[in-house]
């Protein structure tokens, strides 16, 4: 355990945000995997969904490439170009000083933005929750250890408060649940109850990254992105030029913001799935039965939970995301995902080839598609 746990913490202090990316990636993989000798084997856990999360997640901090769909909004939807030009016009005086923004460069600058918040998002959340997942499937992996006073005590380590206020209520409930699955009585309490813990901790990350996330969304709005541009020229002006470019960040969000929200998560907003295809989070997932065990639900925690994000939990209409800045539109999607694919057994495949491990675990990057 003190090797495993030391090895976690490693990675969280890696300085090299794509090589990070990619151990946390694998790691969650092999934790999935340990917390399957609790769980058992027949349902995925939070850490099986995390590993196709944080794949996901690297190709944006690998800044792999500018969507299509984003320069097409950029120059179709948003008409940048003609609204720069605008701007440039409303500064009069001060149009000669400003810097000039290209489309293309403007794109660049905000892939970059969205991989150091989506870096920072993924490291927050592993540098919380791989060590207790470690924890927990050390402490309980053995039937016979396993005690309601082991529990306790594994719980007290857990801070009392919300997620908003650094606190890990929803954890302790999460872990409760996974806890009570193992002496479930039937194939579909252990089921429902591996669910609740599964969208529990959802909860709990999704509220830890929500400043991430909007953050990540609403790059094209951000000061940052712009920062580059305003450090142009004589050191004199910088102060000027970020006057000019606060104003020129005001201007297109009061304008574009809700519009670019809607419009990122319904094209740009995908996860990677294990067989290689992408699942938009912007569209309903299919409409397919659930699993025969997690078709009715009779868990009353786990159905109190759901219903306060789907009024109707006997379909996936209407899961698809409007808006993925929104705590309550997210936990929608997720609570749907889940139960989709808790019972797929293709959501536990390994993340990587052999090949990329060895290079991955050797701390290289691999070459190639990833």
């Amino acid at each position: 355990m003190e090797e495993q746990l030391a090895d976690l913490l490693r990675i969280a202090g890696l300085t090299n945000p794509v090589l990070r990316n990619l151990l946390i990636t694998q790691r969650y993989r092999d934790l999935s995997f340990g917390l399957r000798g609790v769980l058992g084997p027949e349902n995925a856990n939070w850490s099986t969904f995390a590993t196709w999360a944080s794949k996901t997640a690297g190709q944006s901090i690998r800044e792999e490439e500018v969507p299509p769909e984003f320069t097409l909004f950029l120059q179709e939807e948003a008409k940048l170009s003609a609204r720069l030009a605008r701007f440039y016009e409303r500064l009069g005086p001060f149009k000669g000083l400003a810097p000039k923004l290209s489309p293309f460069d403007l794109a660049r600058a905000i892939i970059q933005e969205v991989a150091r918040q989506i870096a920072e998002g993924n490291l927050r959340v592993y540098a919380e929750l791989a060590p207790l997942f470690a924890e927990f499937a050390a402490k309980f992996s053995d039937p016979a250890g396993r005690s309601a006073p082991l529990f306790a005590k594994f719980e007290a380590g857990l801070k009392s408060g919300s997620a908003q206020a650094d606190g890990q209520d929803d954890l302790k409930r999460a872990f409760r649940a996974y806890f009570d699955a193992t002496s479930a009585a039937t194939p579909a309490d252990r089921a429902q109850y591996i669910l609740l813990g599964n969208v529990l901790i959802g909860l709990h990350e999704q509220t830890r990254l929500q400043e991430n996330i909007a953050g990540a969304l609403d790059a094209p709005f951000s000061e940052r992105v712009y920062e580059r541009f305003g450090a142009a020229g004589p050191k004199f002006l910088h102060p000027l030029l970020r006057w000019v470019l606060r104003r020129g960040v005001g201007f297109f969000a009061s304008e574009l913001l809700d519009d670019w929200q809607r419009l990122a998560t319904k094209l740009l907003m995908k996860l990677a799935a294990p067989n290689g295809d992408e699942i938009p989070l912007g569209a309903d997932l299919p409409a397919e039965p659930f699993d025969p065990l997690l078709a009715k639900l009779t868990l009353p925690a786990l159905v109190e939970f759901l219903q306060r994000y789907d009024s109707n939990l006997d379909t996936t209409q209407g899961s698809g995301a409007v808006n993925w800045t929104l705590l309550d539109d997210r936990m929608k999607f997720i609570g749907e995902l889940f139960r989709v694919s808790q019972r797929d057994p293709s959501w536990f495949d390994q993340p990587f080839t052999p090949e990329q491990r060895t290079e991955i675990e050797a701390g290289r990057v691999p070459p190639g598609k990833l």
